[in-house]
């Protein structure tokens, strides 16, 4: 896909990041991580973007959005 990236979050730790990350995968929308730490030039800036192409943007979102917890069944 040659469209350009935009950036859909920003998250504060790697973990989420990958989840958000395996859920937009399992749904076939490329995405990539983008560590925003600038440590080499002297600049903290923390957090871990997750980019998607321009076009996916949106169905990413919704994928995001999208609550899976009542399709979980829980024991007793």
């Amino acid at each position: 896909m040659n469209a350009p990236w935009a950036s859909l979050t920003v998250f504060d730790a790697l973990a989420p990041a990958e989840i958000a990350r395996g859920r937009l995968l399992a749904e076939d929308i490329p995405c990539v991580l983008v560590d925003r730490s600038l440590l080499r030039l002297g600049i903290v800036a923390d957090g871990v973007e997750l980019q998607v192409p321009k076009p996916e943007l949106e169905r990413a979102r919704s994928v995001l959005a999208w609550d899976y917890s009542g399709d979980l069944e829980l024991g007793s």
